[in-house]
């Protein structure tokens, strides 16, 4: 890599409440983060965390998702800001945080990866009355996604008139509610493939899909390939693991 991560990186930000700090090479490998990063995956120094990746330290669907705004940065050689999204600690437990991703240039101009920054949505002030307007919403849709459920519904559990509630989500999350649950099945759908407990077919259903033809038409969408190649891609990456 054809740059330098100064020593003095996590002491960047000290002071500014929860704040995580990490940067990443093209591979989505960790390169530096800041102690409390480190510490968020229950790692005693920033030097045992170096050299994992997203695979390492989350759930496969979440991974996927992480890898794709990764790849958007590197790809653009853009920023990625106000990435709203579940994340996760050492314990499993999630919270909803606010991300902004920044390109890494060399002199000629090439991408080296990423520099990020991450906190506790609760504790940034972007975003923060639509926010807590939803939260109880957020909070039903993350126990209902595999189910039928419309706007009017967690509208009603926010307290908001549907209106309300459709410009407040938009406002978060950049996407319509609807678009958002059929992306959070389909990236939940990630592991239940490569586990090879259930069928395509079985696992549209329990994910709440019409049908098999409509989950996959998603999913080629969102992933980038079929469920079908999805899983003998993974299946090829599992027989060359040494």
């Amino acid at each position: 890599m054809n740059y330098i991560i100064s020593p003095y990186f996590s002491h960047l930000f000290d002071g500014i409440n929860d704040l995580m700090l990490f940067v990443k090479d093209t591979q989505s490998t960790l390169m530096n983060s800041n102690q409390l990063f480190a510490e968020h995956f229950g790692f005693e120094t920033v030097e045992m965390i170096k050299g994992k990746n997203d695979f390492d330290l989350f759930t496969h669907e979440l991974a996927v998702q992480y890898r794709k705004d990764d790849a958007q940065v590197f790809k653009s050689a853009k920023s990625k800001l106000n990435i709203i999204e579940l994340f996760p600690n050492h314990m499993g437990e999630v919270q909803w945080f606010i991300c902004n991703k920044v390109p890494i240039i060399d002199a000629d101009g090439r991408v080296q990866g990423l520099c990020g920054a991450m906190q506790k949505l609760e504790d940034s002030s972007l975003n923060l009355r639509p926010f807590n307007d939803l939260s109880k919403a957020l909070v039903y849709l993350k126990d209902n996604y595999t189910n039928k459920i419309c706007n009017e519904d967690m509208a009603r559990v926010a307290g908001l008139s549907v209106r309300q509630f459709e410009k407040r989500f938009k406002q978060i999350f950049n996407t319509s509610a609807h678009q958002y649950i059929i992306n959070l099945r389909v990236l939940k759908s990630c592991d239940l493939l490569i586990s090879g407990k259930t069928s395509i077919s079985e696992t549209a259903h329990k994910l709440g899909f019409y049908d098999q033809s409509a989950f996959t038409s998603h999913f080629k969408k969102q992933i980038g390939t079929t469920p079908m190649n999805y899983i003998r891609q993974h299946s090829i990456n599992r027989n060359d693991t040494p």
